[in-house]
């Protein structure tokens, strides 16, 4: 698959980041004066401007080995958002985005640690681990970093995963967001999966799972049917100025585009 390289850090980019959305709305003027609007969703475009300072030759060479291999703005490219969270619907797990062991219950409407009640309840009645994951589109050699809230009255632990790297947290009475930090190093693979598990008998509250491609968590990004791996993405001009400002020292401001997720 064709990717928009990570840096040789983790890091998803360097920063500053700019992301603007466009959305456009269909009006409907009836014969009677009225109108009728409803948005069209097939239209949504995003764009980054990755303003990619302090870029050592590698880094450089691979983005401009991508610039070549996708003919400039023709070809598309997966680019996993530096400022999103990749997973598609992060609270609700039942969605069909998510996998879920035959004999896990989950219950919503929980009260969160944002003060709302978004937060799901997990319980795994089989006799062996089991919980939910999601599976993306993306390579198995970036490093990723996934995050959850955990709370259970029971002292469950929860374990999360990324491919097969894991991680296990005993889940205390309040709430606290976890984190696993992981590079699976599959090499040549394109899909990843991410999710949490409980062992059996095992019963845990969750809130706001995040996938994002970098070293440690950022801020909660709540998705619904969208989320921030984009496979239609292009290089938004055809041309790539980069300044050599040293040795191994390279900046370039690169642009991105995507019609679609």
């Amino acid at each position: 698959m064709l990717v928009f390289p990570q840096l040789t850090t983790g890091a998803a980019a360097l920063y500053p980041v700019i992301k603007q959305g466009q959305r456009r709305s269909v009006v409907n003027t009836l014969v009677g004066g009225n109108t009728v609007v409803y948005a069209d969703p097939d239209a949504a475009i995003a764009g980054w401007q990755l303003r990619a300072t302090g870029l050592t030759l590698a880094e450089w060479n691979a983005i401009e080995g991508l610039f070549q291999q996708a003919s400039g703005m023709a070809g598309t490219f997966t680019f996993l958002d530096p400022v999103g969270n990749l997973l598609l619907q992060s609270e609700n797990f039942g969605a069909g985005a998510w996998t879920k062991g035959a004999l896990v219950t989950l219950t919503s409407g929980i009260g969160d640690p944002l003060g709302t009640t978004r937060a799901t309840g997990l319980v795994n009645a089989g006799g062996a681990v089991a919980g939910f994951a999601q599976v993306l589109d993306v390579p198995g050699n970036f490093q990723y970093c996934l995050s959850v809230w955990v709370r259970s009255t029971a002292g469950s632990a929860v374990t999360v995963l990324v491919a097969n790297v894991s991680k296990s947290f005993v889940a205390g009475t309040q709430w606290r967001r976890v984190f696993l930090s992981a590079k699976a190093g599959l090499t040549g693979a394109t899909t990843v999966s991410f999710g949490a598990q409980v062992a059996a008998g095992g019963s845990v509250e969750l809130f706001g799972m995040q996938a994002e491609a970098q070293m440690g968590p950022s801020d909660y990004k709540i998705t619904g049917a969208v989320g921030g791996v984009y496979s239609k993405a292009r290089f938004g001009s055809d041309q790539i100025t980069v300044t050599a400002q040293g040795t191994d020292v390279y900046d370039a401001v690169i642009q991105i585009v995507s019609a679609g997720s």
